[in-house]
């Protein structure tokens, strides 16, 4: 199996697509929504990936879909899975076993099919706490990157950081121990800025001197309304471009389908079709984006149609 650089010389690279609400619609996950008020960042159980352990075989054959759609990269199920996040969900003292069950069933899966993707994501202690919280955040990022690198990942997708600040922390602590980094934010409640003020053009360059591989963004958009972000990402810097929309539509006022009242329980009301997918990965190659694939919303349909139009960008 090529490694992730080689995968990137070789052409669009075809990641997989969401896991914690497709599995949330399958019975395996909580969504919080029950408990609390979900989409603040200040919840407990909202998301998190305990079925790593609680439900493997769930797991695992999610990831079988994604590898039979087209994916060349799996991502274990380790996003929200730092300690800090998994201690709000009751799940802090199986925080090692999660993890490193999560890459366990991920290369599993992957054989010498795909590579394995450790997903590192904020700590939401920013939205709690504020700025003053990074060194905190520092050290529960470090600890998991520290574990998905002992697990033996081939590399980190960090995803879904609305702060460059802890991005750029996450970046850092990637460096530290050698793993390559694919990076992307998320941009909330606008397209315009990220959460501490930076444009995606100011993102993009930070990320890309940080060391990261690729840049770019995921989540909160579909794919018509990430392009634009992308765009000004491709105009700053010179890496490829990673970009991982969402399946959900967004408005005009507000370009974040987590601050939408359809979420977390009415998404359906508000799913875009795979065909839009297709279309992005027709546009993939001559927008300079290297790594593409899906977030929430996106099962292996959705994967599936990205890949055909990479393939056939006509």
């Amino acid at each position: 199996m090529k490694n992730i650089y080689e995968l990137f010389k070789s052409g669009v690279v075809i990641g997989d697509g969401g896991y914690l609400i497709e599995l949330e619609r399958r019975g395996y996950v909580d969504s919080g929504s029950g408990r609390e008020r979900v989409g603040t960042g200040r919840g407990s159980g909202q998301f998190t990936p305990e079925v790593a352990i609680e439900n493997p075989d769930a797991l695992r054959e999610l990831h079988r879909e994604f590898l039979n759609a087209g994916s060349q990269v799996i991502q274990a199920l380790t996003f929200f899975g730092t300690r800090e996040k998994l201690s709000r969900a009751g799940y802090g003292a199986d925080t090692e076993k999660i993890n490193f069950a999560a890459v366990k069933i991920a290369k599993e899966v992957a054989g010498d099919k795909a590579l394995v993707a450790g997903s590192v994501s904020r700590t939401q202690l920013t939205e709690r706490e504020g700025m003053t919280s990074l060194d905190k955040s520092r050290d529960h990022i470090n600890e998991q990157i520290r574990l998905l690198k002992d697990a033996g990942v081939d590399f980190l997708i960090l995803e879904t950081f609305f702060h460059l600040a802890e991005m750029s922390i996450a970046l850092q602590c990637a460096a530290s121990v050698g793993l390559p980094a694919v990076a992307t934010m998320s941009f909330r409640p606008t397209i315009a800025k990220c959460s501490d003020d930076k444009t995606p053009a100011e993102c993009a360059r930070v990320m890309a001197s940080l060391g990261a591989i690729a840049v770019g963004a995921n989540c909160e958009q579909d794919p018509k309304r990430m392009l634009p972000l992308l765009r000004e990402m491709r105009s700053a810097t010179d890496v490829p471009l990673a970009a991982q929309p969402a399946a959900f539509h967004t408005t005009n006022e507000c370009h974040s389908f987590t601050r939408l009242p359809a979420f977390p329980d009415d998404l359906e009301t508000i799913q875009v079709s795979r065909g839009e997918f297709t279309d992005f990965g027709k546009l993939a190659r001559n927008e300079g984006i290297g790594y593409a694939g899906g977030c929430c919303g996106c099962n292996a349909a959705y994967i599936r149609a990205l890949a055909r139009g990479v393939q056939n960008p006509g």
